[in-house]
């Protein structure tokens, strides 16, 4: 052949092709610019420099490795999709004298212009939205920020290469079905319908019980601990159960529909009905993969986004005070100790200069303890029986009954809850949240016994940042034991007769106020900090901690703030798959149903019926994965309430709210995609299809 001849070919295929080809060419830019710019963020000096910045840089090398991953299914699908649609055209090349090695050659070019146009226009446009990206993710976290604009010259090449390799194998995938197919069988390609699964009823069977089986399993989530990966193995089920129920549904809901003659026999649905028919198994798979990506955007978004608004909730409940710090002390002469403490701590913020509103110091006992039989037992040495080290499941079920326990004076219980509560000899009473109201009687450490007089929801409001006890990281349930008076329960006691002394961990705490700006308190709680820290290492306390609420606070929003980022830029790119499925299934299905509507045309069938078949079509089939991911967002609630509890967030109302905004706002999106796809589909089906 003329020499040029396949690149002027591979053009022209191109050109001829743009209604097909752009919707490939536009998927694979998105990629590559999405790509580039969650590598940028990665490398990025600024992102580096903020408050969490270790994290947020760790999730960004999470979220640009997925987008990677999931790159390669994404396109391998609008490729596969782009040359269905073209096996005729390479037919005819066949047909006209071009052996499959011609085509093969003008499909490399083809190839090539692509990953050039993909990677020129992916880079270019992530080069210019890296840095409002960039300023976008800076300015949620609320930090300072530069308008220098640059290339990373790391995530150019890592992308270069990267997406070579996926071209590279998706021209390999195209080549093996050119291969395989001859030139009949290629020109036939569209006219063949698809034939139902024999064992329909075991996979309808098969996939309703995965699914169900998967809601059972999310909404009895009800350990913080392990509800992640809860979830995930809910999700596979999930998945794995979505596709089944649709493909068998799909057979199903065609046969069904069949049998309704009231209904099958009319203008519109008789056509919709066929046309389901006609392509049953392939309606079922891409309606799952919609369905699937649809409930990740969802559950995605109403994570992070209810993590993110949720962030004030979280630091006015564990952090009550500007600044807080505790001071783990012997026993002994614990009022004498408390007291030199608190008036260090007065001199050193007198030194700073704060303005402070007020100081609350109180003294308690932090021990953890089972609830059996309505009894709060004090008396439990918790390592007695305990499993052995690395047991996690073992220790989950060993600390089922076990609750933390802080205890504290009636004296400081009504000071700092501005209460009047009364106790007569042998009472005491629980605040708390559930749990609380379990127990009816307490056992002191010494076998001592008190009645519980009530249990209260109001907490005193000090540092609840810090849960005492040696396994409070595993989630367990928090309470608060008001006592009449401290010596009288806690003194002389003993802790040579446990396995291990910290079973017992006896602190001064203190909470301080400020009329100060942010700036300052970070300053001060500066400060305070270095304090605590000579405290510690003078008196070899084993435990000094301190907080300040400004720095919590700047934190905890930062890590908010970058995980809502990645999950909106990981959310963008599903929509934009789901988009492209429902595109290129209305493109392809309008092409092969373009000669059957010319023929109903010629019958007599009239343009506005047709459309009011297709628009009874795509009813039928769109409405089904909206209201399936809505379906498994709200079993998937309670595991995701679960999994922000572990978060340090306990807010279901919030949570409620979140997921309602979201799904209508998805459902928003999801709509105007579907009426341009259905328009689309319109257009192409109303053209008299080239003999």
């Amino acid at each position: 052949m003329k020499k040029g001849i396949y690149r002027r070919l591979a053009l022209t295929g191109i050109k001829k092709n743009k209604q097909l080809y752009f919707p490939y060419l536009l998927s694979g830019t998105a990629m590559v610019m999405i790509f580039y710019i969650l590598a940028f963020l990665a490398e990025s000096s600024m992102v580096h420099n903020l408050r969490g910045g270790e994290a947020m840089t760790t999730l960004l090398i999470c979220g640009e490795a997925l987008i990677g991953v999931f790159s390669v299914p994404f396109l391998f699908y609008t490729s596969s999709s782009l040359m269905r649609n073209r096996k005729k055209e390479f037919g005819l090349y066949n047909i006209l004298g071009m052996n499959k090695g011609n085509i093969l050659v003008s499909l490399i070019w083809e190839n090539l212009i692509t990953y050039g146009i993909v990677i020129f226009t992916g880079i270019f446009f992530g080069v210019l939205f890296s840095k409002i990206a960039e300023l976008g993710l800076v300015n949620i976290m609320e930090e300072e920020i530069n308008y220098r604009i640059y290339i990373e010259w790391k995530a150019f090449f890592t992308a270069l290469v990267l997406y070579a390799g996926i071209y590279g194998l998706i021209f390999l995938n195209t080549a093996r079905q050119i291969r395989q197919n001859n030139p009949i069988e290629l020109l036939g390609s569209e006219a063949a319908g698809e034939r139902p699964p024999k064992s329909r009823r075991a996979l309808a069977a098969a996939g309703l019980a995965l699914t169900a089986g998967a809601y059972a399993w999310a909404v009895r989530i009800e350990n913080p601990r392990d509800a992640m990966v809860q979830l995930m193995m809910a999700a596979g089920l999930a998945v794995i159960g979505t596709y089944l129920l649709f493909v068998a549904g799909s057979v199903f809901l065609c046969g069904w529909l069949k049998r309704r003659k009231r209904y099958y026999y009319k203008t519109a649905h008789f056509v919709t009905v066929s046309a389901l028919t006609y392509r049953m198994k392939r309606n079922g798979a891409s309606l799952a993969s919609i369905c699937i990506l649809a409930a990740a955007i969802l559950v995605a978004l109403v994570g992070t986004a209810g993590f993110y608004t949720g962030v004030d909730d979280i630091i006015e409940r564990h952090y009550p005070y500007d600044l807080g710090g505790m001071i783990e002390v012997d026993g002994l002469n614990q009022g004498e100790t408390g007291l030199r403490y608190q008036a260090e701590l007065e001199s050193v913020l007198k030194d700073a200069g704060a303005k402070v509103s007020e100081i609350a110091g109180l003294y308690e006992v932090g021990i953890d303890a089972p609830i059996e039989e309505g009894v709060l037992d004090l008396n439990v040495d918790i390592y007695k029986n305990a499993p052995g080290e690395g047991s996690v499941k073992e220790w989950n079920e060993y600390l089922e009954n076990y609750v933390c326990v802080r205890v504290i004076s009636l004296e400081d219980y009504n000071r700092l809850c501005h209460t009047a509560e009364e106790l007569k000899a042998g009472e005491v009473f629980l605040a708390g949240g559930a749990r609380a109201g379990e127990a009816e009687r307490i056992r002191n450490w010494d076998g001592s016994e008190y009645t519980v007089k009530k249990a209260v929801r109001q907490m005193p409001e000090l540092s609840a940042f810090k849960l005492y006890g040696s396994y409070s990281d595993m989630m367990m349930d928090y309470m608060v034991l008001v006592v009449p008076d401290m010596e009288g329960f806690w003194g002389g006691f003993d802790a040579s007769a446990w396995s291990t002394k910290n079973q017992v961990l006896c602190f001064w705490e203190y909470g301080v106020r400020l009329a100060e700006e942010q700036d300052r308190q970070l300053v001060i709680g500066d400060a305070c900090e270095a304090w605590i820290q000579e405290v510690s290492e003078e008196e070899n306390a084993p435990e000094c901690t301190w907080y300040t609420k400004a720095e919590k606070w700047a934190k905890l929003k930062s890590l908010a703030g970058g995980v809502l980022f990645l999950a909106f830029v990981v959310s963008l790119v599903f929509v934009f798959a789901a988009a492209l499925i429902m595109y290129y299934k209305q493109i392809s299905e309008g092409y092969e149903d373009q000669r059957q509507f010319s023929i109903m045309r010629k019958i007599g069938m009239t343009r506005k019926e047709i459309r009011r078949s297709i628009n009874s079509q795509m009813l039928t089939v769109f409405c089904l994965p909206l209201g399936m991911a809505g379906l498994h967002l709200a079993f998937a609630l309670p595991a995701v309430y679960q999994v922000l509890k572990a978060a340090v967030l306990d807010n279901r109302p919030l949570l409620i709210r979140v997921s309602a905004v979201s799904f209508l706002l998805f459902s928003a999106a999801y709509g105007i995609v579907y009426l341009i796809t259905t328009r689309t589909y319109i257009k192409i089906v109303n053209r008299e299809p080239v003999q």
